[in-house]
């Protein structure tokens, strides 16, 4: 079970400076070991610092989700456009990429993204939600149902979720 964090406070940015040492040092031995996870911890920590900068220069963006345990869990920041909401950035815990703390979880930026979709239902959007993948993230965002839209580039596609696609996603997570 999750909770939905809907803006950054102190706590937001101490847990985002955990984030950003363990994300650095995944990333220092994933290169000294040459390790397989290499580029999704690389992609990870790049996005953890884009996440910290967003978080602390427009608190009321950052949008996260919380274990049953309280930990910070997966984080985003999003962006209002009038149309659709816009998820500049999104990450998970560097644990979660690695798998090798306790508190490692599965599907948390996946449940980030279905409260995102949730949103901007509640926006008046539909649920329509645009996004970057950036650094190979195409695949995650497909299994939403997201689909590339003719913006972007072929190294960082952008992305839409439509909102039939929004409600396929949110009733496939809740079973119905």
């Amino acid at each position: 079970m999750f909770s939905f964090v809907d803006r950054a406070d102190y706590t937001i940015h101490q847990e985002l400076e955990e984030w950003s040492r363990v994300a650095n040092s995944n990333l220092s031995r994933a290169i000294e070991d040459n390790s397989p996870l290499r580029d999704r911890v690389q992609a990870n920590a790049g996005m953890i610092a884009l996440i910290q900068e967003g978080a602390l220069l427009q608190p009321e963006d950052f949008r996260g989700m919380r274990d049953r345990d309280g930990n910070l869990q997966a984080g985003a920041i999003v962006t209002d456009i009038g149309e659709y909401i816009y998820v500049d950035f999104l990450a998970t815990a560097p644990w979660n990429i690695t798998g090798d703390e306790p508190r490692a979880v599965r599907r948390a930026a996946t449940m980030l993204m279905a409260q995102i979709v949730r949103e901007s239902i509640e926006r008046g959007y539909g649920g329509r939600v645009v996004v970057d993948a950036v650094s190979g993230t195409a695949d995650f965002y497909r299994r939403m149902g997201f689909i590339e839209t003719e913006a972007g580039s072929t190294i960082t596609p952008e992305m839409a979720l439509t909102p039939e696609a929004a409600q396929d996603f949110l009733d496939e997570l809740t079973g119905e």
